[in-house]
């Protein structure tokens, strides 16, 4: 019997790619991981929508982490199984202060996505715009904000300001160039707020207690800075070769990269090959 019960993966560049597909290599191997009755949950900073879709792709299991920890999703069942709203009125505090300063604004629910300006491409997931704050939260619950802007200094800055101005917001993940303070041109940086103390290792020790899983059942893998926590709550942590040297660091194993099939292959070795 398999001592594994729940693997929890990153998708960009650490399934697949970033923005890519996920090979037949790796579907396959998931296939056969599934049908030995293991939970395969995708963890990421990405949207309900993002996840969901890759998580059909690759053929997980029907259950998603999502916007860094903050929400889990039974897509099949259209069952939340946990959220972490954030209030509106810190909602309407950061949008007023993203419309002063012409920042651009996302925010993320289990079904949508939405933003504040017309005719904006950010990354591949589909976004509405919204124009009455009001209303929009009258309807729907955001679980996580996306504040982003080309300005460097601004946005370096925006981490120190918000602990003054929101205390209980939390800029839980941000573009690797401000983390790295790294200046790009041309670059768009990014910050994911979300309420309280959540992270991705949140969904992990939520999702194990739902289904009565220990830790030492379990197994997490990454390739990010926001991939770190998730080290901390399960016995078996991995990185992919391409992910940063503070989460290869603190990680059992390293495999090889997302571009390389790192994660089919580490499974495969680890679940498949056991016997």
């Amino acid at each position: 019997m398999n001592k594994y019960k729940i693997i929890f993966v990153d998708i960009d560049d650490t399934l697949n790619p970033s923005n890519g597909k996920v090979s037949d290599y790796t579907k396959e191997v998931m296939k056969k991981i599934k049908d030995k009755g293991i939970k395969i949950v995708v963890n990421t900073g990405r949207s309900a929508q993002y996840a969901v879709a890759k998580s059909k792709e690759a053929g997980l299991s029907n259950i998603i982490i999502s916007s860094n920890g903050s929400e889990i999703y039974n897509y099949e069942e259209d069952k939340i199984i946990y959220s972490n709203p954030i209030p509106n009125n810190e909602i309407k505090d950061i949008y007023n202060y993203c419309q002063s300063l012409n920042i651009t604004l996302i925010l993320n629910t289990i079904k949508n996505r939405y933003i504040n300006k017309l005719d904006y491409n950010y990354n591949s997931e589909p976004v509405e715009y919204f124009e009455d704050i009001d209303k929009l939260l009258e309807e729907t619950q955001v679980n996580q904000m996306i504040i982003l802007s080309d300005n460097y200094d601004r946005m370096l800055v925006i981490p120190n300001l918000f602990k003054e101005k929101f205390p209980k917001l939390k800029v839980v993940h941000s573009s690797i160039a401000l983390i790295e303070q790294t200046r790009i041109k041309n670059k768009e940086y990014y910050h994911d707020l979300a309420y309280g103390n959540v992270a991705k290792s949140t969904g992990i020790v939520e999702l194990l207690d739902y289904f009565n899983i220990e830790p030492e059942e379990a197994i997490a893998i990454g390739n990010g800075y926001d991939d770190i926590c998730m080290m901390d709550v399960v016995k078996t942590g991995i990185a992919v070769e391409n992910a940063n040297d503070q989460l290869k660091e603190v990680a059992d194993i390293v495999t090889e990269s997302s571009a390389n099939d790192g994660v089919a292959k580490i499974l495969s070795k680890l679940i498949l090959e056991e016997n």
